[in-house]
């Protein structure tokens, strides 16, 4: 079995962000995250697979989101097709969420289709909450023709 690692993606790694863009092409009917942007706001993980020593993974998953006032909000998570079932969503997940408790922020949110059933129960096995439902909030292609979304959040927190 293969290791693997999770990290906060550096900004520098084109290599790496190009990896995050295949998964997310293979993931996702648009793309979720804007890979290689340099706003302030964005916070992007990576999973790698362990390397020989002296090399560097290869990008096997990632979580990309935004800190916007005082919450972080999830813009995608995925991981490729051959590296699921490994645990790897979670971990992002727990970092992600480790960063924001460290960041002292309120709340850590996020949108994810009503088809999705595994990443769903990933969100409320990770402590997450429904808040609502977002009716025609994909386009109508997006996934297979439903376009409703969960909203769900995880207080860390206040109200």
């Amino acid at each position: 079995m293969t290791t693997q690692t999770v990290e906060l993606l550096e900004p520098g790694d084109l290599v790496a962000m190009a990896q995050c863009m295949a998964i997310d092409a293979e993931a996702f009917p648009y793309a979720s995250a804007q890979f290689g942007l340099k706003a302030e706001s964005a916070r992007q993980w990576v999973a790698r697979e362990e390397a020989d020593e002296g090399r560097v993974g290869r990008v096997v998953g990632f979580l990309a989101g935004r800190v916007r006032r005082g919450a972080m909000h999830v813009e995608g998570l995925a991981v490729e097709a051959g590296a699921r079932r490994r645990g790897l969503g979670r971990a992002l997940v727990r970092a992600s969420v480790e960063y924001a408790r460290a960041m002292r922020l309120r709340a850590v949110g996020l949108h994810v289709s009503v088809t999705n059933h595994a990443a769903i129960a990933l969100y409320e096995a990770e402590g997450f909450d429904v808040a609502g439902k977002l009716p025609g909030f994909y386009p109508p292609a997006a996934f297979g023709g439903e376009a409703d979304a969960l909203e769900m959040r995880l207080r860390l927190r206040g109200r």
